[in-house]
C-alpha cells in the first residue's frame, strides 16, 4: 500500500491523490504536519529538468520535457542495472504490455519486441555510463528519449520527446498524462528494490 503525502477533497469526502508527491513506505499516514514518514521516499514530478541530467538526453530542441525524482534515504545497494531488472520484476504484471501496445498503436514507435541486450522495453540502448542509461525510440512523427540516472540521493526518470511532424503535437499531450503514470509507477518500483 502507498501512502499519499496529500489529499484534495472529493464530492465524498474521500479524497483525490495528488500526482506530485507519494510514500513508498509501508506505514500509517504520519502526524498531522508531517509530509512523510522517517525513511520514507518522496517521488514528484516535474517539467524542469537539470541541465546535468538533459545534457545526457542528448536530443536536440526537444519540444516536451519531464522529470520523475524518487529522493532516497539509503545509499543503493545494486548497480544500475540489477536496479532495472528488479524494478521491471516488481511493477504491475501487466504494465510493460499496456505500454508497448500504446507506444507502438498511438506513438508509432519502432520498438524491438525480442528481449536483447542492447534494448530495455523495446527501446534501443544509445548510451550509458556508470549511473545513468539513455533509450531512445523513433516514430515517423516524433521521436523520444528517457534517461535513468541514480546517485547516492536521488533516482531520475527524464523524458524527452521532439515533434518532428505536427501530428505529435496533437497526440503527445493526451499520451504524456499516460506516461506521467507509468513514469512515477517505475520510481516508485525502483525505490521499493532498493
Amino acid at each position: 500500500m502507498i501512502w499519499l503525502s496529500e489529499r484534495r477533497p472529493d464530492a465524498y469526502g474521500l479524497g483525490e491523490p495528488r500526482m506530485s508527491t507519494v510514500s513508498t513506505r509501508h506505514s500509517r499516514p504520519p502526524a498531522r504536519g508531517d509530509h512523510r514518514p522517517a525513511g520514507a521516499s518522496a517521488v514528484r514530478w516535474g517539467r524542469e529538468v537539470p541541465a546535468a541530467i538533459r545534457s545526457l538526453g542528448a536530443l536536440a530542441n526537444a519540444d516536451y520535457a519531464d522529470i520523475v525524482t524518487a529522493t532516497i534515504d539509503v545509499a543503493p545497494g545494486r548497480t544500475l542495472d540489477e536496479l532495472i531488472d528488479a524494478t521491471l520484476k516488481d511493477v504491475p504484471r501487466g504494465l510493460p504490455v499496456f505500454v508497448t501496445i500504446v507506444q507502438r498503436a498511438f506513438l508509432g514507435l519502432r520498438l524491438e519486441l525480442r528481449p536483447s541486450p542492447d534494448h530495455l522495453l523495446g527501446w534501443r540502448i544509445a548510451d550509458r555510463g556508470e549511473n545513468w542509461i539513455r533509450i531512445e525510440a523513433a516514430s515517423w512523427f516524433l521521436t523520444g528519449h528517457v534517461v535513468m540516472q541514480i546517485d547516492e540521493r536521488e533516482l531520475s526518470f527524464a523524458s524527452f520527446v521532439r515533434y518532428d511532424r505536427r501530428l505529435a503535437a496533437l497526440v503527445w499531450p493526451a499520451i504524456s498524462l499516460i506516461h506521467r503514470q507509468v513514469a512515477l509507477t517505475l520510481a516508485r518500483s525502483a525505490v521499493q528494490a532498493l
